[in-house]
């Protein structure tokens, strides 16, 4: 007989893909976004762009916990202390995102910020004995080779962008390897949306000053803006405030890895999007080193992809138990699951 399993159920393909298809719809257009109310429109000032987007999240999130449609524990100050350095990875991802894309064209900006990819599969490997084979450092290479091929052939490259880019690259490796270990250890306190709570509400304080030492300047520039540019304002936030839910959404489902692989897919739409609408047409090396960036990017997504996961199961044979291998589909799109192991003694899961 075999034994029934305990704890929650495992993710679905289902939630898995629309976690990841959400994320992606959100992830392009809050970059097409941003730079368009950053650049196009002259409204440069990202810290209090950043402190009206998390401002409206933290009301949604509580707004949505008011009406009964989540719930997340309340406030709890040792949560928060551990939570703190997130939250300046948070706002330093953002920051220096609005930073780059002000001086660098979106696509040399998307596939330099794909060595991302490569940073966080080593960090992944290092840090939680994630494997890796030579077909993936095949795929790396692509990423590298045609994220300096692209960006060396842009005329719209320049060394602030490629030092805010380089930021960038950094902290959001730092970001995510991060908060999967956290979640690890306060994921059963806080919740599913505890994070987009803990994440906004912390991150306010940080942005308040800057935020008030431009804000008659942003006033002044918004009244002064065509309505495009207002609308592009206004979608920027509401953009931002989901964002947030479908990034915790898509990390309690898959992996840092997977997570970070995302990008790869995202992230071919968003640099041919970027060309066409801001114009920035690259040279014919650029097209190049961005089709070896992305994929690479494909490629390393392609060998991460979910595979079958074989489960052992508790039988009982004549009043004896055993256990016997099965192997059967895992429905989950967290590639860098162990085993999820049924029996009379333990189930150990670790996402």
């Amino acid at each position: 007989m075999v034994a029934p399993p305990d704890g929650p159920a495992p993710h679905s393909h289902a939630a898995v893909a629309l976690s990841l298809l959400c994320y992606c719809s959100c992830s392009i257009w809050m970059i097409l976004l941003n730079k368009l109310v950053v650049d196009t429109f002259k409204l440069d000032y990202p810290m209090g762009l950043i402190f009206i987007q998390n401002g409206c999240a933290l009301l949604l999130v509580l707004g949505a916990k008011q009406a009964g449609l989540i719930h997340f524990p309340e406030f709890d100050a040792k949560v928060a202390k551990r939570w703190l350095p997130l939250t300046v990875l948070f706002v330093l991802m953002l920051w220096t995102s609005m930073k780059s894309l002000k001086t660098m064209s979106v696509a040399v900006q998307t596939i330099c910020k794909n060595v991302a990819i490569v940073l966080t599969a080593f960090g992944d490997a290092y840090f939680f004995k994630k494997q890796l084979n030579s077909s993936m450092f095949g795929a790396f290479g692509l990423i590298v080779l045609g994220s300096y091929l692209g960006s060396a052939s842009d005329k719209w490259v320049t060394t602030e962008g490629m030092l805010w880019t380089g930021a960038n690259v950094v902290t959001t490796v730092m970001y995510v390897l991060y908060m999967n270990d956290l979640l690890k250890h306060v994921s059963k306190d806080i919740g599913r949306y505890g994070p987009v709570f803990y994440n906004n509400l912390l991150s306010l304080p940080f942005l308040f000053l800057p935020s008030c030492l431009t804000l008659r300047s942003l006033l002044t520039d918004i009244k002064a803006a065509p309505w495009t540019g207002i609308g592009c304002l206004v979608a920027m936030v509401l953009v931002g405030s989901v964002m947030t839910f479908t990034t915790f959404w898509c990390m309690s489902v898959t992996s840092p890895t997977t997570y970070s692989v995302t990008g790869a897919l995202n992230k071919i739409p968003l640099a041919f999007l970027g060309i066409f609408i801001f114009s920035h047409y690259p040279t014919a090396m650029g097209y190049f080193g961005i089709a070896s960036s992305l994929g690479g990017g494909a490629w390393y997504a392609y060998l991460n992809r979910p595979k079958p996961k074989p489960s052992v199961i508790d039988l009982e044979d004549g009043g004896a138990q055993g256990t016997a291998k099965v192997e059967a589909p895992f429905p989950t799109g967290d590639t860098d699951s162990r085993w999820w192991v049924v029996t009379t003694r333990d189930r150990g899961d670790d996402l």
